[in-house]
């Protein structure tokens, strides 16, 4: 497709690419017209995930780019999650059904207007208000109505003893009023001193109200505060510990400006009494006086006579607690003003609990059946989420029709999302950390039972260090065994010198040696020895011995002492029987008998201590294995402790990470918009006018790409194969073309040329006059017969003879006609077996003499839904295929087309009829063809015909 392609496409549409446009942006613009005002408030806040500051963030750590991905996309998806969003409707619907009027900052009047409007009275009474629900607060407000109406019995009662008895009392304008007891109670009796100083400085009085006869044992106590300069609802409610919807029911007020000397009840209070009081005169006496005290009157001269205008120091004064009011709204903005964290916890959990107590209740229905702007899931889901750049910061937006909602919304959804993210956070390792606390604990009690078992055995077996023990015995069992054997060698060596002593020695001798006392010296001598020896192995294990072993010691001197005393005596009795002196021999023989006892003494000792030890070595030998076998079990033990208790710190380490990791900041809060954003309608209108400019211009250039229709001669060529004889514009009613008769001629002109070519040059067989031309085509109502009588007409101004051989239309037969000029043959059933022309015309309607014709041009109707004479086909001198140019080319044509090309001598040509100017254009080099529209034709006619009037004035 080229330029001039397109632009004639363009032209040729101009009025579809302008019209369906232009309805369509008028469409847009109709729905658009009233399109509700957007508002849009943005949050940033940063998340920290790459940049924050952790306890891991200490040590150097690769960013993966992965996984912060993978934390940004949780962080965003939690914050679109369902329960998300649920957790968010549910709190702005609790927040604006909380308020008791609109407030502009949380919600417009419309749309509070329209939330009371349709929420039900049980989904109202699920608010709590100072601590009660709906019905609770029913209850007390047909309270205060009934006390109300006892009110204004009163004062009817009031009315009507004051019009009786002509007396009126007043309050006194000193701003407090005494308390008046209708059953003679002083004042004293009821307030001390202190409570009435604290009253009269901040302007508190107390009025009482009697009841009427119909409850007489009960009336009512009024505490009442005058309004100073610079008080507001918010202060005095501050003050004194009251709420400011208390206030309000007990005050009827509406708005929130109250006036300098205004009187503000604080408090009503029953008081009981008595029922024969009030029959008496003297309380309805009392009763009077009691309701001058609360009569308007003081309030009003009060309000009259303070000051006009206040003073600037009194304005100024009360700067700070505005400021304060600023500070209030600012510190806590989830909460309306005026209602109290605790009732709005109460009422966003019995909101929740209703809603999740079935699927069909109204609340569920309004989050997700229905389509509300507001409080919908639908409607809350269109938050947008971005992260900006690749920084930790995330932008949150969201639009909305209500300004207010818009913000708290936004300031909603970031506090749910902080809090169930860093619950998401803290709950990954509180369950890590529970366990490794509880596998902690385990280990340690194992651990403990080790140590404990240890310690039994130790105790039980007398165990020090075991080690050192079993060294030490070993080495006093050697040194055991070296004492045995040297005290077996002299107990060996003082046995053979006695006995070699003893044979040198007399019988005297030996008498005196055997004496008894001797003998027993020796004995009791020995006996000291062996304890000696025995005392002495027990002195390393116990000190106590040593004086044991000092005596033993001492006596056993004694013994020798004794005994060598008598030893000496019978060395008196002269020498041995050898001629050795006796004394010697005795001395000789006291000292080796000694000895001999000694050792003898020392081998009892030894070997018994040689039993201990053998028992000691049975005992430790087991106690071995035993001791390294706990002492196994209490290593295992501990170091699972020591791992377990290092798994610990690393649990609660990654837990107080994440811990500091998830300190999600607000760096832009929510901001009020104060200005809608720009409507979008313009917008959309250009966007409709470009979409339907674009969508048009799209259609007409694929349905021009695809269109299979012959409009073009190149295509004429290039699809059916043949030469192309011409072609002839189309000229209808309401198209007028420029040089309609020139161009017309100039291209009946063309095709006369190329037939009388295609007969005398192209032929091989060179034919001879008449010439027959056949017209044909492979559709119906084509124009044949149009084109084959401006051919004639063109032949006879040549000077040729031409006869128009055209099919009966049966119509009738045309007296008037000129045979000679066009005959129209009957087709019958017998058509396709003609031979020649004279088969199809009637020798009685031709004229008598010779009439010699040069073109004999026949038409036959289409070929393929009629018949046609083959055999006059191959005697015909040329054939046309006369195409309309809004024809496409099928395989049925092609089929008919092959069949005629088989039987004509001669290729056919193609004629184009009703061709597009752009065709004509083609064929016609250097003219411009236009085409004039007709309506717009005539119009231009109609304007233009005074000035084309030409008055002319012939003479005669």
């Amino acid at each position: 497709m080229d330029i001039a392609q397109f632009i004639r496409i363009i032209r040729n549409n101009l009025i579809l690419l302008f019209a369906i446009p232009l309805i369509l942006a008028i469409v847009v613009f109709y729905f658009t017209r009233n399109q509700d005002k957007v508002f849009e408030s943005e949050a940033i806040i940063y998340t920290g995930i790459t940049t924050g500051y952790s306890i891991e963030s200490t040590a150097q750590r690769p960013t993966d780019f992965f996984s912060t991905s993978a934390q940004f996309d949780n962080l965003i998806n939690l914050i679109n999650s369902r329960q998300t969003i649920v957790e968010t409707a549910i709190m702005l619907l609790a927040q604006n059904l909380s308020l008791e009027t609109y407030n502009a900052q949380y919600i417009s009047n419309e749309n509070y207007d329209k939330l009371q409007s349709f929420i039900p009275k049980h989904v109202k009474d699920l608010v709590v208000k100072n601590g009660k629900a709906g019905v609770q607060r029913e209850k007390e407000d047909q309270i205060r109505l009934l006390e109300k109406e006892l009110r204004n019995l009163e004062k009817e009662i009031q009315q009507r003893s004051r019009g009786e008895e002509s007396r009126t009392e007043s309050i006194p304008l000193n701003g407090t009023s005494d308390y008046v007891p209708t059953t003679g109670l002083t004042k004293d009796d009821n307030f001390d001193s202190n409570s009435n100083n604290y009253n009269n400085q901040n302007n508190v009085s107390y009025n009482t109200i009697p009841q009427n006869a119909s409850t007489p044992s009960a009336s009512f106590k009024q505490r009442t505060h005058m309004v100073r300069s610079g008080e507001t609802l918010l202060t005095i409610s501050k003050k004194y510990g009251i709420s400011i919807n208390r206030l309000r029911e007990l005050n009827n007020l509406d708005t929130q400006i109250l006036r300098a000397g205004q009187r503000i009840v604080l408090e009503i209070e029953n008081i009981v009494q008595p029922a024969e009081a009030f029959y008496a005169e003297p309380a309805i006496e009392n009763a009077d006086e009691d309701y001058a005290y609360y009569d308007d009157s003081a309030e009003m001269e009060e309000i009259i006579n303070e000051p006009a205008r206040e003073s600037y120091s009194q304005i100024t004064t009360s700067l700070p607690d505005i400021a304060s009011m600023v500070e209030n709204i600012e510190k806590d903005p989830l909460i309306p003003r005026g209602i109290r964290e605790e009732d709005f916890n109460k009422t966003v959990q019995n909101l929740t609990n209703y809603y999740n107590s079935s699927d069909s209740n109204f609340v569920y229905g309004l989050l997700h059946y229905g389509s509300d702007k507001h409080y919908s899931i639908r409607s809350i889901k269109t938050l947008q989420i971005y992260r900006i750049n690749n920084s930790d910061l995330v932008r949150l937006i969201y639009l909305s029709d209500d300004p207010g909602i818009c913000q708290q919304t936004l300031k909603i959804i970031i506090h749910v999302f902080i809090k169930n993210y860093k619950l998401l956070k803290e709950n990954q390792t509180d369950l890590v950390v529970e366990y490794f606390r509880r596998q902690v604990d385990s280990a340690d009690r194992i651990l403990k039972y080790s140590e404990d078992k240890l310690l039994k055995f130790n105790k039980k077996n007398n165990i020090i260090n075991y080690q050192e023990q079993t060294k030490y015995i070993a080495a006093q069992k050697e040194d055991l065994d070296l004492f045995y054997q040297n005290e077996q060698v002299r107990m060996a060596q003082s046995s053979a010198a006695l006995r070699e002593l003893e044979t040198k020695l007399t019988r005297r001798d030996s008498i005196y040696l055997k004496s008894d006392v001797i003998n027993q010296r020796r004995k009791e001598y020995a006996d000291v020895t062996e304890r000696i020896l025995i005392n002495e192995l027990a002195e390393d294990y116990d000190k106590r011995v040593g004086n044991e072993i000092s005596i033993l010691r001492h006596r056993a001197d004694n013994l020798r002492d004794e005994i060598k005393l008598y030893v000496d005596q019978l060395y008196l009795y002269g020498h041995s029987t050898q001629g050795i002196p006796v004394a010697s021999l005795l001395g000789e023989w006291l000292k080796n008998a000694l000895s001999y006892e000694e050792a003898k003494a020392s081998l009892v000792v030894l070997a018994r201590r040689k039993l201990d030890f053998v028992k000691t070595y049975q005992r430790f030998a087991p106690l071995g294995a035993m001791l390294k076998r706990i002492e196994r079990e209490m290593t295992i033990a501990e170091q699972t402790y020591l791992e377990l208790l290092r798994s610990l710190n690393l649990a609660k380490m990654r837990q107080q990470n994440l811990q500091m990791a998830t300190n999600i900041r607000v760096v832009d809060p929510p901001y009020f918009p104060l200005q809608a954003n720009a409507s979008k309608a313009k917008y959309l209108v250009v966007a409709a006018l470009m979409i339907g400019f674009i969508m048009v211009l799209f259609i007409i250039l694929v349905l021009e790409y695809f269109d299979s229709s012959l409009k073009k001669p190149d295509r004429v060529v290039s699809e059916i194969g043949l030469k192309l004889a011409g072609a002839y514009p189309y000229i209808g009613s309401n198209v007028r073309m420029k040089d309609a008769v020139f161009i017309s001629n100039r291209l009946i002109e063309m095709i006369i040329q190329n037939i009388k070519r295609s007969i005398t040059q192209q032929s091989i067989y060179p034919p001879q006059k008449p010439y027959l031309v056949l017209f044909f085509s492979t559709q119906d109502n084509v124009g044949k017969t149009y084109l084959i009588s401006k051919i004639a007409n063109k032949l006879r101004t040549y000077g040729d003879k031409v006869l128009i051989l055209n099919y009966s239309d049966q119509r009738g037969e045309n007296a008037d006609e000129d045979y000679n000029l066009s005959y129209n043959y009957p087709v019958n059933e017998n058509f396709s077996e003609v031979r020649n022309l004279k088969e199809l015309i009637d020798s009685n309607i031709l004229r008598r003499d010779n009439y010699l014709y040069d073109y004999i041009l026949l038409e036959i109707p289409s070929v393929i839904f009629h018949s046609f004479p083959m055999e006059l086909i191959q005697k015909v001198d040329a054939s046309l295929l006369v195409i309309k140019s809004s024809n496409s080319w099928n395989k049925a044509d092609i089929g008919a087309l092959e069949l005629i090309k088989d039987l004509a001598k001669e290729p056919p040509m193609a004629i184009l009829n009703e061709a597009e100017d752009f065709a004509i254009e083609e064929l016609i080099s250097g003219i411009k063809v236009q085409k004039t529209d007709g309506v717009f034709y005539r119009f231009r006619n109609f304007i233009t015909l005074p000035g084309r009037i030409r008055i002319q004035v012939k003479e005669n």
